[in-house]
């Protein structure tokens, strides 16, 4: 064990060690924008998403707002965008998994099996499913009828492996989310 000579007393200290610092510089406050300034940083921003330092120094000149300002505003704004556009994609990407989930229950209540391509193994019984359980029989006209009149071979009843039994051979495909 470690011991220290009389004339090195060890002191504790009491409270949070940040405690004894200097208290922190007050935080400049938060900028107000006018709504013209916006209306044209907003303008600018849908024209062009980066300045150059030239552009960013004339359009702070014209806004009457400085340099870092016009600076600060554009990085906020590049951020708001990428998470919105984000949002949107996610949306999207979403929507098309509902729309392709959709078809494929509308396909198996009709009767369609999917082929699997060719060279390709058989699918394996992780991708079947009970055909009972599969969702109702939606109206004729449908999402699938309206993609199947834009598709010349639709009608072709080659390409679809439609059992001429009641009972399908195997069970149908689950349905899986794009991704």
């Amino acid at each position: 064990m470690l011991s220290f000579p009389a004339s090195f007393p060890i002191t504790r200290r009491i409270g949070h060690p940040y405690q004894n610092r200097t208290p922190p510089k007050r935080k400049k406050p938060r900028t107000s924008f006018t709504r013209l300034q916006i209306a044209e940083l907003e303008k600018r921003f849908h024209k062009q998403k980066y300045l150059a330092s030239a552009e960013r120094a004339s359009l702070a000149k014209t806004l009457k707002m400085t340099d870092a300002q016009v600076k600060t505003w554009f990085q906020n704004r590049r951020t708001k965008w990428r998470r919105q556009t984000a949002e949107e994609r996610e949306a999207e990407r979403q929507a098309a998994n509902r729309l392709m989930l959709s078809l494929q229950a509308e396909a198996l209540s009709k009767g369609y099996m999917p082929e699997p391509p060719p060279g390709a193994a058989p699918l394996s019984a992780l991708h079947y499913q009970n055909a009972a359980s599969t969702a109702p029989a939606p109206p004729a006209n449908t999402a699938l009828s309206a993609l199947q009149n834009l598709q010349p071979w639709a009608g072709n009843q080659a390409f679809l492996n439609v059992p001429t039994t009641s009972a399908p051979p195997h069970p149908p495909p689950v349905a899986s989310p794009i991704c």
